[in-house]
Formats: C-alpha cells, structure tokens, sequence
C-alpha cells in the first residue's frame, strides 16, 4: 500500500512497532508534525515512537523531543495507574465490595507491554446496591462525583478518574440499550471469584471478548471510534482467534443486528494490520475513525442519531426537524442530561429555558448553535 496521508504513516508506524521491524522513511509530502499530533489524539502516538526512534531521518529535534516525552509520560502514566489500581482494589476488597473489570485494564495485559495501552480513566462493575457505599468512601477526599443511571464516576483532584458500572451497558441512546444488553448482561454471571481475592470476579474469555468487541462497536456506532480501539481489537484477535470466529460470537452478532459493523471493523483491522483487500467499501469507517479521535466527536454522533431516526421513522427530512425542535425546546429529562447542574439546582423546565437561553446569548454560543444548524442541514 502506497502511503499518501497523515494516517496512513502513522498506522504503518503503529504496524512496525507491533511487529518490530523497519519503518519506511516518512514520504516528503507528510508531516511529521501531523502525524505526531494524530497520534496524541488517538492515544497511539507512545506506540508510534518506537518506530520513528528507527528512522535514519528522524523529526527535527523539538518535535522528536516531544514525541520521546510523550512515550515516557505513557510509561510513567502506566506505572501510576498500576499504583492507583492497586489502591483502588484495596479499598474495595478491605470494604467486601465485589467487582470485576473488562475494559483497559484487563486490554492493556494483551498487549506487547502494557504501557503500550494508554488509560483515560479505570472502569469498575460492581452491585448496583453498592454504589453509595463507594461514594462514601471518597466524601472526604478532594473528589467530584458525577451519577447517570446507576453508574458512578468519581474524578480525583490529582490522578485517574474512575468509573464504576453496574452492568456491561446502560442507555446511551434512544433503544440501543435493549439491543447491547440482549447480547450481553448480568456481568457477574459471566465471572467467577478469583482464587486470590473472593471479592474479585473475573470474566471468562468467551464474554470478555464479547464484550470489548461491542463496546468498540458502541463507540464506533454511537460518535465514532479511534485508532486505539482498532489497535485493541487486533491483540485480542490474536489472543483469542478461536474465540472471534466462533459459532456463539457471530450467533450474538447476528441476532442483535451487528454483523454488519463487526465485518467493517474486522475487515479494517485485517487491512491495517495484515495487508489484506477489503471486500466492502471501508471508506467511510476509515474517514469515521480518523477524525473521531480516540472519544468520537460531536458532527458523527449528529450524522448518526439523525440516521437511526430517520430509519425509524419519517425519513431523513421528519428526523432534521424532529431534533431541530429538541434542540430549541428540549425536554426536562434531556435538561437534566446536558446540565446536571439545573438537576443539582432543581430547576423546573421553565426556569433550565430561561438559563439556558441567557447562557446561550454569549456571541460564541450563538455561533455554536448556527454551526449546529448547519450540521443538521447538511446531514446526510
């Protein structure tokens, strides 16, 4: 494959250092800049470096000082995750909570090295009838919490936020969470306490899998997924290859209607990853993960919704003006969900309008909603 963009270089960077071979020079007409910055965005560019430390022509020498820092601040984030997780799991055993954990943390041990595996904050699944003796015990600390469906985050002054569920899925758009849960739920069903520790639960490989690979496709479904989880899905393909064909995995796919996002992924996973032709068009999945970064962006959560919805019902025309009209007069419930300062408050709906509106007369806001707009128009 000629490499001709940003991305390209970087994933065949990522590609070398997974396979620890020779990178290819950087072609003239790329910018090491650029594919440095896309790499910090999709949490890759620590896994990137080890390949540009290969090259004869290496970046100049500030921006090689920054991608080398980056790479250790990845070691030393690595390191102090390992530490706050220890902590954590402490706390949480020393007070009989039972847990289990399915996201970087465990992800992270498939990898070459684990600080490979950049972290945004550490996710926990506990009984639901334990989240307000979690909360107790960070009241005292310098800590801020945030609730939404039986889910806790609690996000330290200093250090990594955490997150504690109570299911694999909760609602994250209107319907989805019928669908997610049916494929995959009760989390402490699917686990068995570790020999070590009673209170630790751990999952078996089989929904371990499952679960990654839908809560990929949730991200990518949802606002779009980064690199990162592309990258994700290639090591747990090759630490569990039999059980990402199995006859189960795609009975789950086919029954809840994901086979045909799992097959986009997989295919881009074995195109960046193995050199192998595509057999449906990926271009839009590529151009969705590159400009989603590693969290997903605003314009494809919008692009999507309004899809879903036209599919739903009335078509695309019926859909643009159904979310024009919640956006200018949006329920209490949604009130609530952008401000959860107005459901801290208890402010009634017309009062969130009245603060909303004033908040919203700010020149730059105005701007933002004609973006919006914009946005919706352009849909397709």
């Amino acid at each position: 494959m000629k490499i001709r963009y940003d991305f390209e270089y970087l994933i065949h960077l990522i590609y070398c250092a997974i396979n620890n071979i020779q990178p290819e020079e950087k072609p003239e007409e790329i910018s090491f800049s650029d594919v440095f910055e896309l790499g910090k965005a999709h949490e890759v560019a620590n896994i990137a470096f080890l390949s540009v430390d290969k090259l004869l022509n290496k970046p100049d020498g500030e921006l090689y000082n920054d991608w080398q820092v980056f790479y250790y601040h990845s070691v030393q984030r690595c390191a102090r995750q390992q530490v706050e997780y220890n902590n954590l799991t402490k706390l949480l055993t020393d007070n009989k909570i039972r847990w289990t954990e399915a996201q970087g943390t465990i992800t992270k041990n498939y990898y070459p090295f684990p600080e490979w595996r950049m972290m945004s904050d550490i996710d926990f699944i506990v009984d639901v009838e334990n989240l307000d003796k979690i909360r107790s015990l960070f009241e005292n600390t310098n800590c801020t919490f945030s609730e939404h469906d039986n889910e806790l985050n609690v996000y330290p002054e200093k250090g990594t936020g955490l997150e504690f569920h109570t299911e694999f899925f909760t609602e994250f758009y209107k319907g989805s969470f019928e669908r997610y849960s049916g494929a995959i739920n009760h989390p402490f069903e699917k686990s068995s306490p570790s020999p070590e520790n009673e209170y630790r639960y751990v999952l078996d490989d089989t929904h371990y899998y499952l679960y990654s690979l839908l809560h990929t496709i949730k991200h990518f479904e949802y606002a779009g997924c980064g690199i990162r989880r592309i990258v994700d899905l290639h090591f747990l393909n090759r630490a569990f290859p039999e059980i990402a064909k199995s006859e189960y995995i795609n009975g789950i796919l086919e029954k809840y209607g994901f086979t045909e996002l799992a097959d986009k992924l997989f295919q881009l996973e074995d195109y960046w990853f193995y050199g192998k032709t595509p057999t449906v068009d990926l271009s839009e999945t590529i151009y969705d993960i590159i400009v989603s970064g590693n969290h997903g962006i605003g314009d494809i959560k919008l692009r999507n919704s309004l899809r879903r919805e036209a599919e739903e019902e009335g078509g695309l025309a019926a859909a643009k003006r159904r979310k024009a009209i919640s956006f200018l007069f949006p329920s209490l419930e949604n009130m609530y969900e952008g401000h959860p300062e107005f459901r801290e408050k208890g402010y009634s709906l017309f009062k969130c309008h009245i603060v909303r509106a004033a908040q919203n007369l700010h020149p730059k806001k105005v701007f933002g909603m004609f973006k919006y707009f914009l946005r919706i128009n352009k849909s397709k």
